[in-house]
Order: structure tokens, then C-alpha cells, then sequence
């Protein structure tokens, strides 16, 4: 079995006792793992990543999988959550991980190069908070849907799009 699949096995496990997604089968936890890495061609180079409110694993965990020589850090407050993702770094033997169990404010982690999140606050706040965490030069990359545009209004900032579906990729320098 491949990370994937064991992280997929693990997810259903989990999920039936503690309910962390909305997704029962394995087929949806596969479409969240390659939404998750759909943008991995533009970001893989990058050496740090933080991802903000990683949940379930989504995108932290995935992209962490996905690209092993990049250092992640998994921000996540909530403590199932945070003992999931901690199983499946040791599961999975993810020494590029490091998982924190704390708000982003909170946290103490030194400035990375590309911060990611998904769904999990308006655009200009996910802004706000990030930048004592990025470092000059850094990008941030939103996971969003249909409403990134007028967010990104709000944000005033200039950001690149690219659209699958209803999801929108945000690539967003220069905050």
C-alpha cells in the first residue's frame, strides 16, 4: 500500500468515531487527495511550508506526502484533530512534518516560504495572520470556492487563479 492509501485506510477509521469530514468512502477521500495535490506542479520547489487549520490532513498532510523534502509545519488547534495528524506523521513516517497544536497566532514557528489552507477563513484575514509567518518573497496558496473573487476584492491584493471545478486555487506574493 502506498501513503495514500494507508492515509485513506486510517481517515475512514478515524472519521467513523470522531468525525472529522463529511467524506465515507474511500472514492471521496481520493477526489479530496488530488484536489489536495492539484496544485502541487507550482509549489513543489519550495523547501518550508506552514498549512493553517490542517484538519483532517487536508491539503497539509497530503502535500507533506506528496513532497518529502519540504519541511511542513501542520497548524492545527484542535486536539483530535492534532492526535490524528501526529498518528499519521508517525504512521507514515513523515519526518518533514512537524504538527503544532496551537492557533496560528499562537504558534512558534519561524517564517516558511509558501503558506497553505483550505476553507478556513476569509481571505484577508488568512492574510493578516500569515505574514509575521511568511517569509519576504513567500507565497500564500488558498484553497477556495466560488466565492474567491469577491474575497480577494475585499483583500485588495493581486493573486494568480487557476479554477478546476468549483475549486479555486489562489496564488497570492507581495502581502
Amino acid at each position: 500500500m502506498n501513503k495514500f492509501d494507508i492515509f485513506t485506510n486510517e481517515l475512514l477509521k478515524w472519521n467513523k468515531v470522531h468525525k472529522f469530514t463529511n467524506y465515507k468512502t474511500p472514492e471521496e477521500i481520493r477526489e479530496q487527495i488530488e484536489d489536495s495535490l492539484y496544485p502541487l506542479e507550482k509549489i513543489k520547489h519550495y523547501k518550508t511550508a506552514l498549512d493553517i487549520g490542517t484538519g483532517a490532513g487536508f491539503p497539509g498532510l497530503v502535500l507533506a506526502i506528496a513532497m518529502p523534502e519540504t519541511k511542513w509545519y501542520l497548524v492545527e488547534p484542535l486536539k483530535k484533530r492534532y492526535s490524528f495528524l501526529n498518528y499519521m506523521k508517525i504512521k507514515l513516517n513523515l519526518d518533514n512534518v512537524k504538527i503544532v497544536p496551537s492557533r496560528l497566532e499562537k504558534a512558534d514557528i519561524d517564517p516558511v516560504e509558501l503558506i497553505t489552507t483550505r476553507a478556513v477563513m476569509p481571505t484577508s484575514k488568512i492574510i493578516e495572520i500569515s505574514r509575521p509567518y511568511l517569509e519576504k518573497n513567500g507565497k500564500i496558496l488558498l484553497y477556495k470556492g466560488s466565492n474567491a473573487l469577491e474575497e480577494l476584492k475585499e483583500a485588495k491584493v493581486n493573486a494568480e487563479i487557476i479554477s478546476k471545478g468549483n475549486r479555486n486555487y489562489i496564488f497570492i506574493k507581495d502581502i
